[in-house]
């Protein structure tokens, strides 16, 4: 109830840059991408590298607590850190207006949830595994990185029609040996400060995939996506694993290695 108030609030105190406006004189405004919980992103062209970016500031409520400031650097500070073709490119960052902010690639494509709801894209078994795989790849980067992303959502993955891109590094985590070693069960699977919590985005992102060619019988009630949907059941155990309803995989080598058994 307190943090919708507050949202309130923020939307009616803040007034998003408009188009044509010239940050910095540097950073011209082309559009409001769109805003989140954390901060508004914007399409800039950018006088100095002669190119469309991304510009992302932090939102007022954000700004008031420690909390939120200090997760936007660490934001930051992973997409530094990231050196990968699977994640933006970061530019630079400082604030504009007394508003911290940031600048990174901007991405020519698609979510794959405008994919899927906006353009009625459908993808089969063998087509949805193998994004899966390039979306592990993204996730084994992560980890390399000891990156735990904890959103890995259809609006967070992208295609550039060549491939998949993830974005929104808002709540990201370091993850720690203790942390690996004691979870925390009380959190939501895709919350969790774990490796597991990407698994857990990996398994709904291939079940929005495998349901996108799906057409539920009229007047029949709702069922389990093992019933509704006719997978093979190699592609099933993978799910069940990936969404901790058997067994959980303990490292991407495991997943890599169902997957492959599947596309090939």
């Amino acid at each position: 109830m307190w943090k919708s108030i507050v949202l309130i609030i923020s939307n009616i105190v803040e007034k998003p840059f408009q188009s044509g406006t010239k940050l910095l004189n540097r950073y011209e405004v082309v559009s409001h991408l769109g805003s989140g919980s954390y901060g508004h992103s914007y399409l800039v062209f950018d006088s100095v590298r002669q190119q469309n970016m991304v510009l992302k500031t932090l939102r007022w409520h954000k700004r008031l607590t420690k909390k939120g400031r200090a997760g936007f650097q660490q934001e930051i500070l992973f997409l530094r850190e990231l050196n990968s073709p699977c994640f933006p490119t970061f530019y630079d960052n400082g604030t504009v207006n007394r508003i911290p902010y940031f600048t990174m690639e901007f991405i020519e494509g698609k979510t794959f949830e405008q994919l899927i709801f906006e353009e009625g894209k459908v993808f089969n078994e063998k087509e949805s595994f193998m994004l899966g795989y390039e979306l592990l790849q993204a996730i084994v980067s992560l980890q390399e990185a000891n990156i735990v992303h904890r959103d890995i959502r259809i609006p967070n993955i992208m295609w550039d029609g060549k491939s998949i891109k993830v974005i929104d590094l808002g709540l990201a985590e370091k993850v720690l040996q203790n942390q690996m070693e004691i979870r925390v069960m009380t959190r939501h699977p895709r919350k969790q400060i774990d490796y597991k919590s990407d698994y857990y985005g990996l398994g709904h992102f291939l079940l929005f995939l495998l349901y996108s060619g799906y057409i539920p019988p009229e007047g029949k009630k709702e069922k389990s996506w093992e019933e509704e949907l006719s997978l093979s059941p190699q592609a099933k155990m993978v799910i069940r694993k990936l969404l901790q309803s058997a067994p959980p995989y303990e490292n991407a080598e495991q997943i890599k290695l169902d997957i492959q058994q599947i596309i090939n």
